[in-house]
């Protein structure tokens, strides 16, 4: 009775994602100038806060080497 249970919960899961894949909305039609448009470029620039996230991204570097080592040193004591 287990495996019956199982293979209809597996069936039904199967068409649902058929059905799913079958109901998407088609792409639009192309212009007829030729000229397709891109979506909206992002509101916020990425260039604005790159150095900050380079020099975290160092320190943060620097933290986990700094840990590792402390780590190796304290087991070369033991």
């Amino acid at each position: 009775m287990k495996a019956i249970a199982n293979r209809f919960f597996i069936i039904i899961a199967f068409l649902f994602g058929i059905v799913n894949c079958i109901a998407k909305n088609s792409p639009p039609p192309p212009s007829p100038n030729g000229k397709t448009e891109g979506p909206p470029p992002p509101g916020l620039p990425i260039d604005e806060g790159i150095y900050l996230v380079f020099i975290l991204a160092f320190l943060y570097g620097i933290y986990i080497i700094y840990n590792y080592q402390l780590k190796k040193r304290d087991r070369l004591k033991l």
